[in-house]
């Protein structure tokens, strides 16, 4: 039997080429691309398994909150409500981190007293009466407030510097576009770990 010009020599293995046919190609890459999917999926469902962040937003992603004031600039007009809502009782049993603003800082909240119920046991269908004053307030020294006051059904917004200097106010774009994303009219609770008083 006659095995062509290489008879009687033993059979030399070359180096290999995996060289995949078209099908096996399109096989290999279906099942890198269904691993993909579920190690992106599994780590989506990871980050959302306890839902979103109450006072969270991701309204931060369109672009940047207001900055204070440089500190060459003459002192900024005083929030006329400052010094009666730092006398209001703290919503939450302590500090704790607000996410919802950046940066990320130790803040009380504190709430006009017709609203503090309301605010304590918020559900998705809460509505806040006229004239309430929601107040997010730094603990440190350099940190930034918000406050929110409803006024003729709608919300303004103030951003303080931490001595509560006005460094803005009215009905900011960027305030109403988060607190759009807000699940009760408008207003963020007290994240989940932090307990009402």
């Amino acid at each position: 039997m006659d095995h062509g010009a290489g008879a009687g020599r033993p059979l030399r293995s070359g180096p290999l080429h995996l060289t995949a046919s078209w099908y096996h190609a399109r096989l290999a890459r279906a099942a890198w691309a269904l691993l993909l999917a579920a190690t992106c999926a599994s780590s989506a469902c990871a980050g959302t398994a306890q839902g979103p962040l109450a006072g969270a937003s991701d309204a931060y992603a369109n672009g940047p909150e207001a900055s204070p004031a440089p500190s060459g600039r003459a002192p900024l007009a005083r929030w006329d409500a400052y010094a009666e809502v730092q006398r209001w009782p703290a919503a939450s049993s302590s500090p704790f981190t607000s996410h919802g603003h950046q940066p990320e800082q130790s803040v009380t909240v504190r709430v006009s007293e017709p609203a503090r119920g309301s605010y304590a046991a918020l559900v998705t269908d809460t509505t806040f009466p006229e004239g309430t004053v929601i107040a997010e307030l730094p603990t440190g020294p350099d940190g930034l407030g918000y406050a929110m006051q409803k006024q003729s059904g709608a919300w303004t917004y103030t951003e303080l510097d931490a001595r509560g200097g006005v460094l803005a106010s009215g009905a900011l774009p960027f305030c109403a576009a988060c607190h759009s994303q807000a699940p009760s009219d408008r207003v963020f609770g007290l994240p989940r770990a932090s307990s009402a008083r």
